[in-house]
């Protein structure tokens, strides 16, 4: 794609708001440098990564980015054998993590959810080897560790046991009091890497030591005493073997990373590229664009369409075809109505959509992969050529007129202007007529008459224009497709203030013109247009509405048949409950009767037989449960049998907080507050696993439900699979709120708890506590 048709539709500008998105160095430079593909395949391997990294911003809680840094001039450096800085080094670390971050990242189900991602995240490597080396050798403040090497670990020990021995030469010193005379302070100081005292000028020869320095003033001389020169010295070789052993290090880390070096730079490039997706997926969400459809039979469909350049408050969606039933689109209509607009919005998202970007429009959009755009847009006049308006624009036509084909784009804006209108008309009409000749799709803005009459007269020519609103006289940028439209140069004049004596002389000119008749059908044309769009708008108003209505009754009826079915099978669970107590309670009587039957003569059994027919008689089977009463604030106490509304289920009252109270349901316990204590029938002897309860706690055999949680200190995905536990318990149970502590801190914590949050249905609200309560520490959760 050339350069130039970039600068002419503000490409550029796209490349910059991408670039700001991007969060490395190196996938900012990928986006200043990105440019649309003419390959087909091409263009779809790179919008479907767009798409799956646009899902996963949305859906997923963690991305796989990370920290990573420019680490190719340090490649560079080491490959050439220069020793790494300590900032270098934990940049190439940082960089090494967060590669095998990515290459980790779509293991499990991801890989089946993002296939284009993961296809990336499989080809790099993770160096696990020289990770560790350098996590090995460096601190995460940059500093060698004693443990970087054994020779190290045993010169460090050394040398902090000499240097104990030197602080106790030198406080020994400090405390003999004929010394301590001597001494200007009683500190120790170093001076060229040796530790010295501050002396007192007039006892440099009393006090027996070395001079290494001198104060400004002359009064202090920093000495170093005789008792510690030897300690010193000793000291003074272990730093010495110290800087060395560390060179050695260093080195050696030096040819590891050169060794890898290859590796390391394509997994860079893969990881720039990973940066770089994710980018294009932040504008795409930013944009709110979505992903054109790809049309191999060159069909433009653009369904309103924003500039992405002009601000959301302001721009005006336009719609518009090309290739379906016409290759040719002549836009007319007044002056700032937007018909330029119109243009660079096809031209620039064309672009953007060739670039991989997605495109601001609505879903169903469609664009075809252009081999070439070429656009004539603007007043282009080359004052370094000493060319006029005119001439600039013929230039520029003349160099891609003969070239433009079938898989072209063509923009042109006021085709034939500059010029004799009558010539100007003439030259437009045949540039026209030359571009459906070769079959380039075209999109042309004209004020000629002789071009509405063209598309009006010629097959695969079609009229669009710029919607002008007579009584307020003022354009609507609402671009119409099918008819021609009035310049309203008068009704601008007009609104402008032009006097009534020129207005009046230039309407009885026009009016003596020979296309004035075509004037008055255009104008008849686009007031039926208008009327017929308002009908269009009232039809599609009906139908919007007819919809909504059937997707109410059907969500009515899937309600319907919910309550239904959950009805069905809570009787079916309460007959087997009463089934099983007619059998346990039956099995006793016929134990009962065996066992009596031997002892019984003939004229007793009748009575028994009666007897138990009573007793059968008199087995309580549950009806239908009335209406409860709230429980009585005197009755909220250890051991009252209560009814739960919030889980269906009867229970003992185990223990009473304030306003919590602990219910012992079978195996579960809840907490719930009053507010959710009903009075309840009196409870059974053997109270038995109400069927909610052994569905919802599956394996455990006892449920221990709490309000809290605390997951201070831990990641965002460790704290995730917990909170998703204690949520799903709370909900089971019917205990709402809930809180969640995850402490202050940096913040991430919270962020990734919350994020996770506003993903879960059952969740209607969540906030952060107030400041008595924990503050911005802890998430209060209802359901």
């Amino acid at each position: 794609m050339e350069k130039d048709i970039l600068e002419i539709l503000e490409f550029n500008e796209i490349r910059k708001k991408l670039a700001e998105l991007a969060p490395s160095a190196l996938s900012k430079k990928m986006a200043l440098e990105l440019l649309p593909s003419s390959v087909p395949e091409v263009v779809e391997k790179s919008l479907q990564e767009t798409e799956e990294a646009s899902v996963l911003l949305e859906r997923e809680i963690t991305t796989p980015l990370g920290e990573t840094h420019d680490i190719l001039e340090t490649l560079k450096k080491a490959e050439k054998g220069s020793l790494l800085s300590a900032k270098e080094c934990m940049d190439l670390s940082n960089s090494l993590d967060t590669y095998k971050k990515m290459h980790h990242y779509f293991e499990g189900e991801r890989h089946l959810q993002y296939p284009a991602l993961e296809e990336i995240s499989s080809l790099l490597v993770p160096q696990e080897t020289l990770i560790s080396r350098i996590h090995q050798i460096f601190d995460e403040h940059g500093e060698v560790k004693d443990q970087a090497s054994l020779k190290l670990f045993r010169i460090r020990t050394q040398k902090e046991t000499v240097k104990s021995r030197i602080r106790r030469a030198f406080q020994h010193i400090l405390e003999d009091k004929d010394q301590a005379a001597y001494l200007q302070d009683a500190i120790i100081t170093q001076r060229n890497g040796r530790y010295v005292v501050p002396v007192k000028e007039e006892y440099r020869y009393k006090f027996s030591g070395i001079v290494h320095d001198r104060s400004s003033t002359g009064q202090t001389l920093f000495m170093e005493p005789m008792v510690s020169v030897e300690l010193n010295n000793d000291l003074a070789e272990m730093t010495a073997a110290e800087k060395q052993e560390i060179r050695e290090i260093l080195e050696g880390l030096m040819e590891e990373i050169k060794k890898t070096a290859d590796v390391t730079r394509n997994n860079c490039r893969l990881a720039t590229d990973m940066e770089f997706i994710f980018a294009k997926a932040r504008l795409a969400l930013a944009m709110k664009g979505v992903k054109a459809l790809h049309s191999e039979r060159g069909v433009l469909d653009l369904r309103k369409a924003r500039h992405p350049l002009i601000p959301e408050d302001r721009v005006v969606p336009v719609s518009m075809t090309l290739g379906k039933t016409f290759r040719i689109l002549i836009i007319t209509g007044s002056n700032a109505g937007g018909k330029t607009i119109a243009i660079k919005t096809a031209g620039l998202l064309s672009l953007m959509n060739q670039s991989g970007l997605f495109i601001p429009a609505e879903e169903g959009s469609m664009l075809p992969v252009y081999d070439h755009i070429y656009a004539i847009i603007g007043d282009e006049q080359s004052i370094q050529d000493n060319l006029s308006t005119f001439s600039s624009y013929i230039t520029q036509l003349v160099s891609f007129l003969p070239s433009a084909g079938e898989r072209d784009l063509v923009l042109l804006d006021e085709l034939g202007s500059g010029t004799d209108p009558v010539e100007g008309a003439a030259l437009a009409q045949s540039v026209t007529e030359y571009l459906q000749m070769k079959g380039a799709p075209a999109i042309i803005t004209s004020h000629f008459s002789e071009m509405k009459k063209l598309a009006y007269e010629t097959r695969g020519i079609e009229n669009a224009f710029v919607e002008f609103d007579e009584k307020t006289l003022a354009p609507t940028y609402r671009l119409i497709i099918g008819v021609a439209g009035n310049s309203n140069a008068f009704n601008i004049c007009r609104r402008f203030g032009m006097p009534d004596v020129i207005l009046g002389r230039a309407i009885q000119l026009k009016n003596e013109s020979p296309l004035h008749n075509m004037e008055e059908v255009m104008e008849r044309l686009n007031s039926q247009s208008r009327d017929m769009n308002r009908e269009k708008e009232e039809v599609d108003k009906t139908l919007r509405q007819a919809e909504e209505l059937k997707n109410s009754l059907e969500s009515a009826r899937d309600e319907f048949y919910r309550r239904k079915d959950s009805i069905l099978e809570k009787a079916r669970e309460e007959a087997e409950t009463m089934k099983r107590d007619l059998r346990v309670q039956s099995e006793a009587i016929i134990k009962d009767l065996k066992k009596n039957a031997a002892a019984m003569n003939r004229n007793k059994l009748g009575d028994k037989i009666s007897d138990i027919r009573g007793k059968i008689d008199g087995l309580n089977v549950p009806g239908k449960e009335n209406r409860r009463e709230k429980l009585p604030k005197d009755q909220v106490k250890k051991g009252t049998w209560v009814y739960i509304d919030t889980i269906d289920s009867e229970g003992t009252i185990a223990s009473v907080s304030r306003n919590q109270v602990q219910v012992q349901c079978g195996l579960i316990q809840v907490k719930v507050t009053a507010d959710h204590l009903f009075k309840a029938k009196k409870p059974k002897k053997q109270e038995k696993i109400l069927p909610y309860a052994r569905k919802k706690t599956m394996t455990r055999s006892v449920a221990a439900v709490h309000t809290e949680l605390n997951v201070i200190g831990k990641t965002v995905d460790e704290a995730i699979p917990e909170v998703d536990r204690f949520l799903n318990e709370c909900f089971m149970a019917g205990i709402s709120p809930v809180r969640i502590i995850h402490g202050k801190g940096t913040g991430s914590l919270r962020r990734g708890v919350q994020d996770y949050l506003r993903t879960l249905n059952f969740v209607t609200e969540f906030h952060e506590a107030d400041p008595s309560n924990g503050g911005a520490g802890v998430t209060e959760v209802y359901f």
